[in-house]
């Protein structure tokens, strides 16, 4: 009879994570994993958060899976790992945009020789957006420490992936004080390498740039120092 329904069945994930040795690969295996993530499952994000989890959810999404593997699953662990990684569960959040191991293990994947993998890409620059988003000052102040990013993001500009991020970096990170900061960053740019789509993506992003500089800028309601980078470019 209806009344009979079991409203406190266990998850799949649950049970797995009752299992000595359960793997992470396992646990990516169960359809409901995002599921049980986003309804912010205790025992589930506890394990997601240990240091060799997230090392090895960073792995997923920088580094190219095994070309062995069958195509249709081939990209199926590094999509989930993306989709854990920026879920927008503050643990994960925390967890990420706190440790600076994490974050030069994200950072390493600029270090690939272009082409990027568009996929990789992707999810890199997802996973890293929404650290902008979510944990402004803690990414923004590891940034700051590497004087090659911009570089780096414009020797790979010829991912479009890649020119999103530099777009988001540059026009989307509040407050404005901050924002002064972000572009002060951005201003060592060097020249675009030719080839690959990068000079038209990179004309199209400073345009970008521009635009959404001056619409900013007449949105703010106090008088900042001019936008460095608008002043740069204008120039």
């Amino acid at each position: 009879m209806f009344w009979k329904f079991d409203l406190n069945t266990t998850s799949h994930v649950d049970k797995l994570l009752d299992k000595e040795h359960v793997t992470l690969q396992e646990l990516m295996d169960e359809d409901d994993i995002l599921q049980e993530c986003k309804a912010q499952n205790q025992k589930l994000l506890d394990f997601l958060c240990r240091q060799q989890c997230m090392e090895e959810l960073v792995s997923l999404i920088t580094q190219d899976p095994p070309l062995d593997m069958e195509e249709k699953v081939r990209f199926k662990y590094p999509n989930t790992a993306c989709e854990l990684l920026t879920c927008d569960v503050p643990q994960i959040s925390d967890r990420l945009g706190g440790d600076e191991s994490l974050l030069s293990l994200l950072y390493d994947f600029l270090d690939h020789e272009p082409p990027l993998n568009p996929l990789l890409a992707s999810f890199f620059s997802k996973t890293i957006g929404n650290l902008i988003a979510r944990k402004t000052e803690q990414v923004i102040t590891f940034l700051k420490k590497k004087d090659k990013f911009i570089s780096l993001v414009l020797k790979h500009i010829g991912t479009s992936a890649l020119m999103d991020l530099l777009l988001r970096l540059v026009s989307c990170v509040e407050p404005a004080g901050l924002r002064q900061e972000v572009l002060h960053v951005s201003l060592g740019v060097p020249s675009i390498p030719e080839g690959m789509g990068r000079q038209s993506n990179a004309a199209q992003t400073l345009c970008d740039i521009v635009r959404l500089g001056r619409d900013q800028g007449s949105q703010l309601q106090e008088a900042l120092e001019p936008d460095p980078l608008l002043t740069a470019l204008e120039s």
